[in-house]
């Protein structure tokens, strides 16, 4: 049995600096875990700041110099846990010659290779500790698609049985703007072979999820989608990955590290069912795709009318919205997993980066009173 609970010991969270790890770290105390917290360096001030909030938290311990490549870092973080939720990732935003001051600079090359050599000693690490049950690890919606995948007919829908290479032609697949993807995919793979060679002493679990957002907890976990949602109420054009528009598939933090709470401590048997055990995790709220500088504004707009809400919609009219549709029906069904409305979620970032001194909204000019002769 791989199913872990509270009594079985303490886990371990990787990428805890991070907006999903952060968040990580949380759910599971809130549920009486004990955690250890690992972080690459606490005293960088990405570092300061997440230990400064994990420290307000009951049952952390802070593991420092857990660093995706250096091999053996996570041994001691992992020695006597019952499971592991592998989070950390070198992502785009973070692959740029500073955050990651052993990668080589290069953004697709440390991309892949954050996530390929980091899992690699994140599992011989597992193996090593001789007590860790289960990891579950957060992939991406980009193993499944891809990063803009060709377009799908409509009403297609993306489930946890696709994979990503199989919508691309070779090459595209193996350019730079893929890494992302190719690391998600690959690891995955990874992560199950070496459950599999483990002879039944560890399984893993894989979660899937699309655009994570949500409240922000401390200033350091503000990630690209983040940001550019408070770029918009703080009255600001969007910065990423365009300076006009995109469509946004929002999945709740909170949901999100719900489901792989739940993921740990289900007896289910993940392998068994229909596309393994990997869960997409998808909400917006019943609605598969949100227009940033339209619906997200809308929603923006609607829930702080006194803000002047920033954005720029493209010239020639936007991107097309796409055909394909996701859905979280096996994460519903199988871990009872919930979402909430993306209204919620998107308010939630804006309260937070205000409540945070992330942002400073501008309000609207005050309306004229009624002139009378």
């Amino acid at each position: 049995m791989t199913a872990i609970s509270p009594h079985n010991g303490p886990v371990a969270v990787t990428g805890v600096s991070g907006f999903t790890g952060g968040h990580m770290v949380r759910e599971l105390v809130l549920h009486g875990y004990e955690v250890r917290a690992c972080l690459r360096n606490a005293d960088s001030w990405r570092g300061r700041d997440c230990v400064q909030y994990l420290n307000r938290l009951p049952n952390v311990e802070i593991a420092g110099g857990c660093d995706l490549f250096v091999p053996g870092s996570y041994d001691e973080a992992f020695a006597g846990c019952a499971g592991v939720f592998h989070v950390a990732a070198v992502l785009g935003n973070s692959a740029d010659g500073k955050s990651q001051p052993l990668g080589s600079g290069n953004v697709s090359t440390d991309v892949y290779e954050g996530g390929m050599a980091g899992t690699r000693n994140v599992i011989d690490s597992v193996n090593r500790s001789g007590s860790v049950k289960r990891v579950v690890y957060t992939s991406s919606l980009a193993a499944i698609s891809g990063l803009a995948p060709p377009p799908m007919l409509p009403g297609f829908a993306w489930t946890e049985t696709h994979w990503a290479p199989d919508h691309f032609e070779p090459e595209a697949w193996q350019h730079p703007r893929q890494a992302y993807a190719r690391s998600k995919v690959d690891t995955e793979r990874l992560l199950n072979q070496s459950a599999d060679a483990s002879d039944g002493r560890w399984d893993v679990v894989t979660m899937n999820p699309a655009m994570i957002c949500g409240p922000v907890l401390f200033k350091a976990q503000v990630g690209q989608w983040i940001e550019q949602i408070g770029r918009l109420a703080a009255g600001l054009d969007v910065t990423w990955p365009t300076p006009y528009d995109m469509y946004y598939n929002i999945i709740d933090v909170r949901d999100l590290v719900k489901a792989e709470r739940l993921a740990a401590e289900s007896d289910v048997d993940h392998r068994a069912t229909n596309g393994g055990s990997r869960y997409l995790l998808h909400g917006s709220g019943g609605r598969s795709a949100l227009r940033l500088s339209t619906e997200v504004a809308g929603i923006i707009r609607e829930g702080f009318p006194s803000f002047v809400v920033g954005g720029a919609a493209a010239p020639d009219g936007g991107p097309p919205r796409p055909a394909a549709i996701n859905h979280s029906r096996k994460a519903m069904s199988l871990l009872g997993a919930t979402f909430r409305p993306v209204e919620d979620t998107i308010r939630d970032v804006v309260e937070t980066s205000v409540e945070l001194g992330i942002i400073e909204p501008r309000l609207r000019p005050e309306p004229e009173p009624p002139h009378t002769p």
